[in-house]
């Protein structure tokens, strides 16, 4: 069915579209009468606003675009949450594009941002991600960018990290203070400075109790973890064990069940968004990374990155938001 217009209406009612555009907004000069018949025949035909029509001539689409790395059950979803519950209080839109950990995919994802017109973007970048050339294009357009969870060295885009380095650092400090003396760390994509930064962390906190050893290891996702821990485990024992995220937590924590391990005498440290460890077992310690937190800032920052973006004489600086 074809949709009904203004158009429509006006040569409905034998008015102008003028007429019918302001009796639908309650205007004063429009008498009661003609605004109830307008009403009733928009009613009666299904008349919707066209928002894009209106947000056009406002030079605004109302609408987001958030492209991730990829999208999976853990971490995301919360995410997501926090980036909705800002967004739709401030009567924004948004919709979702998977970069499937490709730099190419990504710069497509960010035309198709440009090409639907959206007041900005929030982004959390690829592991093939090393420089901002794709993003040339945006900044010609003046579009409003903010980057989170993942990204990379640079001074021209708001951006929301994790604490990394603070992270990794309590983590260590509760095997320690378990008694822990061997320990294997289970970090994630060796590419990530996330990795390389909670890595570092970690081993450097290690060090100040020489009679620790620790044993680290890398896996891209929880079948990695899986794979390698059923060799690892074989011929090693450990008494403590560290995840760096979910995804490692995961495949850990099967293993250990695979293994028949009994937690009760070893230690499970992780890096989590904090609903994973809650399923899996009650004695898991960990630091929790707050997606949800994180959205919510993300999606503040930009909005107020594109509400400015309209007023005069306003310098706006880069900021870095950590939690």
């Amino acid at each position: 069915m074809k949709r009904t217009t203004i158009k429509d209406l006006a040569e409905m009612l034998h008015i102008s579209t003028s007429t019918v555009s302001r009796a639908l907004k309650d205007h004063p000069d429009i008498s009661n009468s003609v605004k109830l018949k307008v009403r009733e025949a928009a009613e009666t035909f299904n008349y919707v606003p066209n928002d894009f029509a209106i947000n056009f001539r406002k030079k605004s689409s109302k609408v987001i675009g958030l492209i991730v790395p990829s999208i999976s059950m853990f971490f995301i979803p919360s995410i997501i949450k926090g980036i909705s519950s800002v967004l739709n209080k401030k009567g924004y839109h948004f919709f979702i594009l998977s970069s499937e950990d490709s730099y190419e995919i990504e710069r497509e994802n960010i035309q198709t941002c440009i090409n639907s017109r959206v007041d900005g973007i929030l982004i959390s970048l690829t592991k093939e991600t090393k420089d901002f050339k794709h993003f040339e294009k945006m900044n010609e357009m003046e579009v409003p960018v903010v980057i989170f969870d993942k990204i990379i060295p640079q001074d021209l885009y708001d951006s929301v990290i994790f604490d990394n380095e603070k992270n990794a650092e309590l983590s260590a400090k509760k095997l320690i203070q378990h008694g822990c003396k061997k320990i294997l760390a289970i970090f994630g994509d060796e590419s990530l400075g996330i990795t390389q930064t909670r890595k570092e962390s970690f081993l450097n906190t290690l060090q100040s109790i020489p009679e620790i050893q620790c044993k680290t290891i890398y896996c891209e996702s929880p079948e990695s973890v899986k794979e390698k821990l059923d060799i690892i485990l074989e011929y090693d024992q450990f008494d403590g064990f560290f995840a760096m995220s979910d995804e490692t937590l995961a495949g850990l924590h099967s293993s250990l069940v695979k293994k028949k391990l009994d937690t009760t005498h070893i230690k499970v440290v992780a890096i989590s968004e904090g609903t994973l460890p809650k399923y899996l077992d009650e004695s898991y310690e960990y630091q929790i990374n707050d997606g949800c937190e994180m959205g919510m800032i993300a999606a503040s920052a930009l909005i107020s990155r594109i509400q400015k973006k309209e007023e005069e004489d306003v310098i706006l600086v880069p900021k870095t938001f950590y939690i």
